[in-house]
């Protein structure tokens, strides 16, 4: 993937360091914060299942890169399944304000195992389940994905984005975040090589 030097570091540093309690480019995801069944009197209870679907790529500012069935550039989020089940997304909830976990409940969207799916956060819901009832800001926020029990199967802050350039983890699924002028959406992140 091709990046620019400088700038580029600069914005992907400015990135990470919005990212609590994570080094360079790390992600906010912390497996010590997944919420567990943790009944220690009852030898039978099971951990909940850690999600296998996150928040791969997203473009708080789509110009030119890629347009939706309508024609329209719109935001976009793309999901990712580093599972090896597909899942199905109904009923899981999809926010770009931590405070409100459930601004939007996805419906009939189904992720295969090792796919990809890609959300178009455009404010208008009449378009498809694949759109959402909210806009990304391009002078950043949150944005979050929790499944339908409540568990933040993925949570994140950024900073400004520019417009065209996506945040994308490498290699899919994985800890480390850079901002790239060559995006990937619906399609595998590559390595960041």
């Amino acid at each position: 993937m091709p990046f620019k030097t400088t700038l580029f570091a600069l914005i992907a540093l400015s990135f990470a360091a919005a990212l609590p309690g994570c080094g360079d480019k790390e992600t906010t995801t912390d497996d010590s914060e997944v919420p567990t069944d943790d009944s220690s009197a009852d030898d039978t209870a099971t951990p909940v299942e850690t999600p296998t679907v996150v928040i791969n790529e997203f473009m708080a500012s789509n110009a030119t890169i890629i347009a939706d069935a309508e024609g329209g550039y719109a935001d976009w989020i793309e999901l990712y399944n580093g599972g090896d089940a597909a899942v199905d997304l109904s009923g899981w909830f999809i926010t770009d304000d931590l405070a409100s976990p459930e601004k939007h409940v996805l419906g009939a969207i189904t992720i295969e195992a090792g796919g990809y799916v890609l959300l178009w956060a455009d404010d208008d819901i009449l378009d498809g389940d694949d759109h959402l009832a909210f806009k990304l800001s391009g002078d950043g926020e949150d944005l979050a994905l929790y499944t339908p029990e409540g568990v933040a199967a993925d949570e994140l802050t950024y900073q400004a984005q520019t417009t065209d350039q996506s945040a994308a983890r490498f290699p899919d699924g994985g800890e480390t975040w850079a901002i790239t002028d060559a995006p990937t959406p619906g399609a595998s992140n590559g390595d960041g090589t």
